[in-house]
């Protein structure tokens, strides 16, 4: 009996031991970001250790169930480990957050981040949003950003143009990332869980950029439950919807859909002739655990169109008689398969293959100046990344990426323009291009080096490609520099060559282009410091420099098109002045000084070819589109309670710069006026202000359901955005963007 009483107690000693014994695998990641987080340490009550791997994976065996995670810079962390439990998911909590922009100083701490700043999700609701809300709105608040007008998702990033920046979706190079020609993007914000923006200085990882790279991670579904919300907004329906899908153990998935309303409703209820464009748009991301890795498939899709009839009793010319249809169409999907796998707790790697497909047709049915355009592009994407610890202070990332092209377009189009002699320039255009597969592929290697112990780091990169099309090899070789001078305060020093090939067919065409066009080239010089004041405040201060070589122009020469004869230059400086996360309110004050010019340094006179006259000048300096000498942001964030928040936004940019119109000549030969114009860019609309302010309340307070309310542009501020001419060109009228206008929303979540 005795033996028996002992058995049983010493059963009772080693049962949590036998029961817990075993060996654990999971992952440790950023709460907010998502991010892998590489070092952080597992520690066991019974005394085992492991580190994660680069991107956050760990193993670990033990026969005790309680674990704990530590990493400098984020809370730590105790969890109770279950039987057999697998793939655990485990999140951190940076010490240093912010609301409406995460500066992850900490995280970052040795690396050389430079002219880059985050956003979460839950700040594109927080903030004031727009009719359409939209990620990139809440980035055109960032340093150094502005945007054209109120209907623009396009963004101007330190004095460069629209076109230099690239868009990213969990390592996916997003082609085309806008609808309706920019005004809105893809990056839906209710699946949206965190954005990188560098507006320069970034390493050589991402190709094509000459001024910014938008980096955008999609959260990961919820393995465990279904959930998901509807959401009535002025603009648009949105349904989203997360929970565990069939796969492996801790399988998910993510679902987003919108569609535009507004045009439906005043269907229903204008007898006018009235049309306004739609769009659909999707996102679907799946996410499998494997035993060793993960395997996440992303796709985005929109649809986007519009039918107008211009009848006849409304017609808008003499020249234009009869009916006219104006019908648009057009499809883009991208979709992504990507694999991470953990060699060793020191290694990992992630391949990415993708594809893009977009197919698009616009028709003008006009006597006068008729157009049909259809086109289709398809474009492979492959992307191979080694990501390496090499020791306790340095960290190297590699990898090799390629790029397949192929498009297919026609069309017919006839452009009269008059001329300054008193006739017109006429051109019939009826071709078929067909780009065959050409291939733009490059290797990179990046290091991230701790020189000095907490004081000194490195970041050497380099990126090499080549273009099959032109047949041109590039190198660009980066490099940053930081001191931290203090635990909190940080001096950095950046500076790089960026290329981006010419991509449009019309350009490196044959017959109406030149395939002979060479990447255009921006090196920047940045120097900047970054001081986290105390837990509550932020302050980053850069000044930066860039200098363009090789900008494409058009030149009138029909054997020449285009040519790489034009330079540019950029400079000035930004600040972010921040209060963090805590307390009733935060919120943040933006500052930017940007000067950007260009110049063409030699172009044929077109009046040599029977051509209007070139709007730009040659050999001399000129305001670009992109510039904008001085822009304040002022945002603030005010919490009377977890369900009543308070947004307000004020914007302020000087205004953008326009061409202007000094007067009309009369051409006898087409009995009509053409316009006579002044300096180009020599002129600038007022300056531009707005005022937007968001309420977020309950809903009646009914479960599961929420609501807001705004007042776009508060106080009814007359921007400028373009001037309307006499036919004569003797007097004008302002266009104006938009006027005040009060709009909400409903949201349901189950």
């Amino acid at each position: 009996m005795k033996k028996m009483f002992w058995l049983g107690a010493l059963g009772l000693v080693l049962y949590p031991a036998l029961a817990w014994a075993g060996v654990y695998t999971g992952r440790v990641s950023d709460e907010v970001t998502g991010e892998g987080l590489p070092g952080a340490e597992i520690i066991t009550v019974a005394g085992p250790k492991a580190k994660t791997g680069t991107t956050g994976e760990f193993r670990i065996e033990t026969d005790n169930p309680f674990v704990g995670v530590s990493m400098p810079g984020y809370q730590g962390k105790k969890i109770t480990l279950q039987p057999g439990e697998n793939n655990i998911l485990l999140t951190v909590k940076g010490v240093f957050e912010v609301s409406s922009v995460k500066v992850k100083g900490k995280a970052d701490a040795k690396k050389v981040v430079v002219s880059k700043q985050s956003l979460e999700k839950a700040q594109v609701k927080q903030v004031t949003t727009t009719l359409f809300p939209d990620v990139i709105k809440v980035m055109q608040l960032m340093p150094g950003v502005t945007s054209d007008n109120d209907f623009s998702s396009l963004m101007f990033v330190r004095g460069g143009g629209f076109d230099e920046m690239i868009a990213v979706l969990d390592d996916m190079v997003i082609l085309a990332p806008y609808l309706w020609g920019g005004r809105v993007s893809v990056f839906n914000p209710n699946l949206v869980d965190n954005v990188e923006f560098h507006t320069g200085g970034f390493s050589a990882e991402w190709p094509q950029a000459m001024s910014a790279i938008l980096d955008v991670h999609n959260k990961v579904g919820n393995p465990e439950k279904h959930r998901g919300f509807v959401d009535l907004s002025a603009a648009t329906l949105d349904i989203f919807l997360e929970g565990p899908s069939a796969g492996p153990e801790g399988s998910s998935f993510l679902l987003g859909l919108r569609r535009t309303h507004y045009d439906l409703i005043i269907k229903l209820f204008s007898n006018d002739n009235l049309v306004y464009p739609y769009f659909y748009d999707g996102q679907v991301k799946f996410n499998f655990p494997l035993p060793q890795g993960r395997l996440t498939i992303n796709s985005i899709f929109s649809i986007e169109g519009m039918d107008y009839l211009i009848k006849k009793e409304d017609g808008y010319g003499s020249k234009h008689s009869g009916d006219t249809n104006f019908h648009y169409l057009d499809k883009k999907l991208n979709l992504g398969v990507a694999y991470d796998y953990p060699v060793n707790d020191a290694i990992s790697v992630m391949t990415l293959l993708g594809c893009f497909y977009n197919d698009g047709s616009y028709q003008l049915a006009d006597t006068f100046m008729p157009f049909d355009v259809t086109a289709t592009e398809s474009v492979f994407q492959l992307r191979h990344v080694w990501k390496m610890l090499l020791g306790e202070h340095n960290t190297l990332k590699t990898g090799l990426y390629s790029f397949a092209v192929s498009g297919d377009s026609k069309v017919k189009m006839t452009l009269k323009v008059p001329t300054s002699e008193n006739m017109y320039y006429e051109e019939t255009i009826d071709q078929e291009h067909r780009l065959p597969w050409e291939t733009f592929s490059g290797v990179f290697v990046q290091d991230d080096l701790e020189l000095v112990n907490d004081f000194l780091y490195l970041n050497p990169s380099v990126n090499a490609q080549y273009f099959t099309m032109n047949r041109q090899a590039t190198c660009d070789p980066r490099l940053g520099i930081k001191a931290k001078v203090t635990p909190d305060w940080d001096v950095y020093v950046a500076t790089g060559l960026f290329s981006q090939y010419p991509v449009s067919a019309q350009q490196l065409d044959n017959d109406r282009g030149n395939p002979d066009l060479k990447a255009e080239e921006a090196i920047h010089y940045i120097v900047g410091t970054k001081w986290d004041l105390d837990e509550d405040y932020f302050f980053q201060l850069e000044g930066f420099y860039k200098d363009y070589r090789n900008l494409i122009i058009s030149d009138p020469d029909p054997e020449l098109n285009y040519a790489n004869h034009a330079v540019g230059r950029a400079y000035g400086y930004d600040f972010i002045f921040q209060k963090k996360l805590g307390g009733k309110w935060d919120g943040w004050i933006t500052y930017s000084y940007v000067v950007s010019q260009r110049k063409i340094t030699q172009r044929n006179d077109p009046r040599a070819y029977n051509k209007p006259d070139a709007a730009e000048p040659v050999d001399e300096w000129y305001r670009s589109d992109a510039d904008r000498t001085h822009a304040v942001n002022i945002i603030l964030n005010y919490n009377f309670t977890p369900e009543w928040k308070l947004a307000l936004t004020q914007k302020y940019t000087t205004g953008k710069p326009y061409t202007p119109v000094v007067g009309g000549n009369y051409q006898p030969a087409i009995d009509e006026y053409t316009a006579q114009y002044g300096a180009y860019n020599g002129e600038r609309m007022p300056n531009y202000t707005t005022t937007d302010i968001k309420l977020t309340l309950p809903f009646f307070n009914l479960p599961g359901w929420s609501s807001y309310v705004q007042v776009s542009n508060l106080f009814d501020v007359k921007n400028v955005d373009s001037y309307q001419y006499t036919f004569d060109y003797s007097s004008s009228r302002p266009i104006y963007q938009l006027p005040r206008i009060f709009f909400g929303g409903v949201k349901y979540e189950f």
